[in-house]
Formats: structure tokens, sequence, C-alpha cells
């Protein structure tokens, strides 16, 4: 394992807004080709016992829809695992998603991002960063932990789960959380020709 990339594997999560298509990008564990339930092979969690990679990715996914409304969804999921014989990651297996969100809520939206900080096992810093999240008129004030709402501490708990195999880029499990961030995404102002 490279400490501080992406290798083994990792999980990327294709979503979809009314203003663009994003992306998440969510390491793991070392990737197995053989699968349990699902057809997308599996891990074997930080509890050291077999999970399923289909079955994790969807576990994520019914907590992540929470944070995009309705007229959003979750649409791919791929598996990325690193071939070290030709130095790079390699797609090893697809789902289609047809996943729509759940979040209540309105403007502002678009451009905003929720960032969900945590802390690995390592110490080291690990994020899920939501784009177009709903801010329901509020304030963009950091939240900390002990003030999350369901919705983040969902993801909190499954992404942190030690029967599942989410990694960190120190190749630690994500462990606890400290706050979420919200912010008017520059790039995306540009991308959507706000600014």
């Amino acid at each position: 394992m490279t400490e501080y990339g992406l290798q083994p594997s990792y999980v990327q999560l294709q979503y979809s807004t009314p203003f663009g298509t994003h992306s998440q990008t969510l390491p793991t564990v070392q990737w197995l080709p053989s699968s349990i339930t699902g057809n997308m092979g599996s891990y074997v969690a930080w509890n050291s016992v077999p999970v399923d990679a289909e079955a994790m990715i969807d576990a994520m996914v019914a907590v992540l829809k929470a944070e995009i409304k309705a007229d959003c969804s979750y649409d791919l999921a791929t598996i990325f695992n690193y071939d070290s014989g030709i130095n790079k990651f390699l797609p090893v297996a697809v789902k289609a998603l047809a996943v729509a969100g759940t979040a209540t809520g309105g403007s502002p939206r678009k451009a905003c991002s929720q960032t969900i900080n945590m802390r690995s096992l390592g110490g080291q810093p690990v994020k899920i960063v939501i784009l177009d999240h709903p801010m329901n008129g509020g304030e963009f004030d950091k939240v900390s932990f002990l003030d999350f709402d369901a919705a983040a501490l969902a993801i909190v708990a499954e992404y942190s789960d030690d029967a599942n195999g989410w990694s960190a880029r120190d190749n630690t499990r994500p462990a606890a959380a400290i706050s979420a961030t919200f912010d008017l995404n520059d790039a995306l102002r540009r991308q959507y020709r706000m600014v």
C-alpha cells in the first residue's frame, strides 16, 4: 500500500444534480474478485470478516442520498484496483445506480458544498464532500460533530464501521468525526458560469 495514495483500491460514486455531474472518490482496503452476495467482488473488512463490495457500496449510497435532493441521483459506482504490473488503476467492477436523493429544504444549493471532516485511526484527515448540497437558507458556519444532524451521523457511522472496508488515505480506518463545513465552491461557480 502507498501511504496517502489511493492504493490499493477505491470506489468512485458518480451522482448528478440539475446543475452538473459530480463524483466522490472513497478509498478502500484491498479489493478481491470473489463476490459474496452481489456481483462486484468483496473486501476483508477491518474486523477481519469478508464483506460484499456491492452490499457495502449500496449501504453507503443509502446514507449519502439523504444529503442530496429528490431531483438529484446517484448514477454509477465503479471499483478501481491498483495493478502494480502496469503501475495504474484499472476499473474492475461497475454497477449502474438509480438512487434519488431524499434531502428536503431548498436554497441556496447551486455550487454549495458540504464537507464532513473526520480523522483516521492513524490521525490523518478524512473528508467526504457533497456538491450542490441544499443549505436550507442556513449559514455557512462550521458545525461541530456534537451538533450533526441524523443524516451526517449516519454517513459517519457507515464510513467508520469496522464491518466495512472503507479506508483513509493513510491505509487506516476512518474513525472519528470532527466537524462539517459548508462553502460556496469557487470551481463550481466558474463551471456553472456564476462568476
